[in-house]
Order: structure tokens, then C-alpha cells, then sequence
């Protein structure tokens, strides 16, 4: 007998609550369609650190579990609402406690499974769908990958009964103590109020206003300074938490504080309808405050995904000019880089049409872009040679620097006797070297700042003086020539830019063909080696922020659903 209430009630839920079934079937076809993605060869063959990504996605994928279980379960709530007073009647008939939850968990879990039969097979289409759109983000050709993803189905069904445990959960406890009194009233429960005073109330909004502008600012400061590292994160975070808590905050009290403005006017509260508008205003915004505040953190999130997206496409496009403006570019770091080896292999595999090789100077006796820039490091008894390598500025020839420039297209440069320049890929360090126009001691000579050189020129481990300063000086040649150079370096433009995905190869090669003992490591990039990581890193990343703002946009409009049905219920009572 309860076999067939279950099924009947199935079939009523199917008509009477298909937004349930929508966003079951939805979601189920989002986390298959997304774990499909981290188990497919073909997208992790893409590049080595695809591998890693995946990992990233993975974390994705828990997140997105958790948040649609969270959706399920505010779904399942508003069922249980609606169904309230079915469930006294059955209580009214003689019907356990324990027998009415195994009979809404049945029914729960019917509706569950054929819905995750439903969602795997459309999630098996838009998995097409989303491999075809990162096949073009990498330029690569797409193939249609018919396999059906054994792990992601398994990861899927894991999934499913996560959320369905996360959503269930609560109402078997409601369900195992809950009165038939209670239950008879329960869709028409209303929410606890507040006891605060009206100066209470308004501190809370001024909080709420003023969380949300500071969290505004953290926002600001990290994009438009362009924060990097550990403090930058921070202060992004920090600015999407403050402005959820600004939302939650606002929304949970605007009610109250409008209701107390409200009173104050004796006139205006009596006249003609007011009365009823604002105990409807505040009514609805007492109930719905909670989920006016979280579709409010959803949107904001939404943006904040888009612009994410946004912002690594514009991030990768000025990453791979700045890493890779040559195709080819090698530098020893230590050891001895056998230039001849290293010209025979780039020229077996590629078409090469113009190439230089020249040396970097160490000059011992100046330290200007390290204390310019306050990257010095101090001298510690076991670090000695690693704050000395930092701290001293390197050079590069005048006529190596016009060989390079001519490579990229660029007009060449000249320098007086007593000049020099400072070449930096960096904005900001650029601006700190044009208002400090420092004075270069070096050899017992002094040289003049003409200018600050600000363009990409592979200044990522190799054109550079220090670790992450991005910049280093161009000198006369003459006063070079008598230097001893520090390291070489091999540049080289090719014709074929597209097909140098040979960068790990070559390091090898050249590792093995060192001439020196000890420790030796060789700074390789090529064109495509660099595009593909940068690719694997930046487009994935923009893949995730586009992905996160659409479920962010389907979780909105399930909620606006769900309150829109649950407001025609009530209005039809």
C-alpha cells in the first residue's frame, strides 16, 4: 500500500513541482557534463600541466556539490512546506513517524534516481559541447569524443547522493518529531522577529553600508594596483567576503528599519492605502530578506566570474607577449650553455630566420635596480653568494641590445661615452627608475640615465639582473669589452613560431651537453611551449570563473522559481 502512495505521490510531484525535477535533472547534468572534463585523455594530453589543473577542477567540482546539495535541500524544504498538511493527515490516520520519512525519502529518492538517469545522458551531450569550446581555447583541432566516461559516472552518482543526504537530512528529523498541530501550520510559520531598537537597526545598516564600500576598496586596491602574490589574494578575498556579509546584513534588517521610519509618520502611515502597502513591503521582505541577500551574493559573484574570465583572457595575452616576444630563448643560469649544440637542434626543427647569441655582465660594484626596486637581500653567513647574485646589477652590450631589438622589429638606439639605459618590462619599476634618474657608478666611471626602455624583452630568468626585477642595464660596448661575461644567451626568431614545442627537449639536450661540472641549470622557452602553459593556466582558469557565474545564474533563477511558485500557492489559498 505505501509502495503505491509512493508512486502516486511521485507522479504528482513530477506536474505539480517540476522546477524540482528541472533543477535535479540540471544539476546533475552540470557535474557530469564537468566531471567528464577531468577524466578525458584527450583534454589532459593538451600539456603537462594539465595534470594539475585537473586537480584544481576537482576542488571545483566538491565546491559545486556542496552548493547545489544547499539548492537541493532549499528546494526540498518548500516541498515539505507545501506538503505539510498531507503529511498531518497521515499522522491523523494512524501513519508512524518513522514510516511517513522511509515513505518521503522513497518518494524523494525515486524522483532522484530517474532524474539521474536523465541528467547523465544530457550531460553526456553537453560534455561535447564543453570539450569542443576548450579545444578552440587551446587552437586545437576538435575531434568528436564519442566514450562515455566510466569514472565520471561514478564520481556523478558520489555526487548525487552527497547532495541528496545533504538535503534529506533535515527534513527526516523534522519529520521524526514534528506534531500534527505543527504540521498543520507549518507552511504558514512565521519568522521569529526582532527585538532591537530602532537605533540598533540603523547601526546595523550603517555597518552593513560601510562593509560593503570597504570591501569595495580591498577590491579596488587589488585590480587596480595590480596586487600579485599572497597580500593581492588576500585582498580579494577579502572584498567578496566583506561584500557578502554587506549583502546578508542589509537585506536581513531593510525590513525592520523601513517598518520603523514607517511608524514615525502618523500622517503618512494613514493615509488612504499605506497601511496595507508597507505591512505587504515589509512582510515580503521579512520573509524572502534571506534569499534577497544570498541572489544578491549570487549576482555579485556572477560579475565577479565574468570579470575573472575576462581578466585571464586579457592576463594570458599579455603573459605570452611578455614571456615569449622571441620564439626561441635560452639562457644558462649555471653552468656552461653549448651555443653550437644548441643552434644545430633549434635549426633541425624549426626554420630560423634570424638568431643572436651575446653575453650578460655582471657588474660587481653597483646595485642600483635591486635598491631602486628594494629587492636587496641581506647577507646571511649561509646565503652569501645567493644575496650577492641578487643584489648586483647585470648589462648587456649596446650593439647586442640594437641585434635584439632589430630581431623584434623595433628601431635600435645609441648611447653617448657616459650614458646608459635601463631596459624593464615592468610599468610600475619603470616609473620608480624615471623619478629616481639614478647616477651608475661602475669600473671607477660615472654614466647618466638617458632613458627608461619600457617593452617586453624576455626578462623573465633571463634579461634581468635579479630574481623578479624584470630589468637590467644597457651599457656602451666599450665598457663591457673588458668585463667578463657572467652567462650567455641564444635568441632566435623562426618561421614556423607554432611548431616549437620542443621546449622541454631542448632543455634536456642541453643539460646533457654541458661542459662543466657541478650544478647546471639551462632557462629554456619556446613560442608554443609557453602558449600551451600559459594556455593550460590562464584559459582554464577563465573556463572555471565562466562556469562558477553560470551556476551562480541557475541557482538565481531556480530560487526566484521557487519563490514565485511558493507566493501562486499562497495567493491561491
Amino acid at each position: 500500500m505505501y509502495a503505491k502512495l509512493a508512486l502516486r505521490n511521485v507522479k504528482r510531484s513530477l506536474g505539480d513541482y517540476a522546477v524540482y525535477v528541472l533543477t535535479l535533472i540540471l544539476s546533475i547534468t552540470l557535474i557530469f557534463a564537468y566531471n567528464s572534463l577531468l577524466f578525458s585523455d584527450a583534454i589532459a594530453s593538451f600539456n603537462k600541466l594539465m595534470g594539475q589543473m585537473m586537480s584544481i577542477l576537482l576542488c571545483v567540482t566538491i565546491m559545486v556539490v556542496l552548493i547545489l546539495g544547499w539548492l537541493i535541500s532549499y528546494i526540498t524544504r518548500f516541498i515539505f512546506e507545501q506538503r505539510s498538511r498531507e503529511f498531518a493527515c497521515y499522522m491523523t490516520m494512524g501513519m508512524e513517524r518513522r514510516t511517513m520519512s522511509r515513505l518521503f525519502l522513497t518518494e524523494q529518492l525515486i524522483i532522484g534516481i530517474s532524474t539521474l538517469f536523465v541528467g547523465i545522458v544530457l550531460g553526456n551531450f553537453f560534455y561535447l559541447v564543453l570539450s569542443q569550446v576548450i579545444f578552440r581555447m587551446f587552437d586545437k583541432s576538435y575531434y568528436m569524443d564519442l566514450s562515455f566516461q566510466l569514472p565520471a559516472v561514478g564520481l556523478t552518482v558520489l555526487c548525487f547522493f552527497i547532495m541528496f543526504a545533504l538535503s534529506l537530512q533535515r527534513q527526516n528529523k523534522i519529520l521524526k518529531k514534528i506534531r500534527i498541530k505543527e504540521l498543520m501550520h507549518y507552511e504558514r510559520k512565521n519568522e521569529k522577529s526582532s527585538t532591537n531598537k530602532g537605533k540598533h537597526i540603523k547601526a546595523k545598516l550603517i555597518l552593513a553600508v560601510l562593509t560593503g564600500i570597504f570591501g569595495i576598496l580591498c577590491l579596488g586596491t587589488a585590480f587596480v594596483q595590480k596586487l600579485s602574490g599572497f597580500f593581492g589574494i588576500f585582498l580579494m578575498v577579502s572584498g567578496v567576503l566583506l561584500q557578502g556579509i554587506s549583502l546578508l546584513l542589509f537585506y536581513r534588517h531593510l525590513s525592520e528599519n523601513i517598518l520603523i521610519r514607517y511608524k514615525k509618520n502618523e500622517k503618512r502611515r494613514l493615509h488612504h492605502l499605506n497601511i496595507f502597502f508597507y505591512r505587504q513591503l515589509t512582510g515580503r521582505l521579512k520573509t524572502n530578506g534571506k534569499q534577497m541577500g544570498v541572489i544578491s551574493i549570487l549576482l555579485l559573484l556572477t560579475l565577479l566570474g565574468l570579470g575573472g574570465a575576462a581578466f585571464m583572457a586579457n592576463s594570458y595575452e599579455t603573459s605570452l607577449a611578455k614571456s615569449v616576444p622571441f620564439d626561441i630563448e635560452v639562457s644558462e643560469r649555471y653552468g656552461t650553455l653549448d651555443i653550437e649544440s644548441c643552434r644545430d637542434f633549434v635549426r633541425q626543427r624549426s626554420t630560423v630566420t634570424t638568431e643572436h647569441s651575446y653575453h650578460i655582465y655582471r657588474l660587481n660594484d653597483s646595485e642600483i635596480i635591486a635598491t631602486l626596486l628594494k629587492k636587496k637581500r641581506s647577507e646571511e653567513n649561509e646565503f652569501e653568494d645567493l644575496a650577492d647574485s641578487q643584489n648586483k646589477d647585470r648589462a648587456i652590450r649596446l650593439s647586442d641590445y640594437n641585434a635584439l631589438l632589430k630581431m623584434l622589429g623595433r628601431e635600435t638606439v645609441s648611447l653617448k661615452t657616459d650614458e646608459y639605459y635601463i631596459q624593464t618590462d615592468e610599468e610600475y619599476y619603470a616609473g620608480k627608475f624615471e623619478k629616481a634618474l639614478p647616477t651608475l657608478t661602475t669600473e671607477g666611471k660615472e654614466y647618466k640615465l638617458k632613458a627608461v626602455q619600457k617593452s617586453d624583452f624576455a626578462q623573465n630568468m633571463i634579461n634581468e639582473s635579479g630574481t623578479n626585477t624584470g630589468s637590467i642595464l644597457v651599457l656602451p660596448d666599450e665598457t663591457l669589452n673588458t668585463l667578463t661575461g657572467e652567462r650567455q644567451c641564444y635568441f632566435a626568431m623562426t618561421a614556423d613560431r607554432e611548431q616549437t614545442e620542443y621546449k622541454y627537449e631542448l632543455r634536456q639536450f642541453l643539460e646533457e651537453k654541458k661542459v662543466s661540472e657541478g650544478a647546471s641549470f639551462i632557462a629554456v622557452y619556446t613560442y608554443a611551449g609557453e602558449k600551451s602553459e600559459l594556455q593550460a593556466i590562464y584559459m582554464m582558469l577563465a573556463f572555471i570563473c565562466c562556469y562558477a557565474a553560470f551556476i551562480c545564474i541557475f541557482i538565481c533563477a531556480t530560487i526566484l522559481a521557487v519563490q514565485l511558485l511558493s507566493s501562486s500557492k499562497k495567493s491561491s489559498i
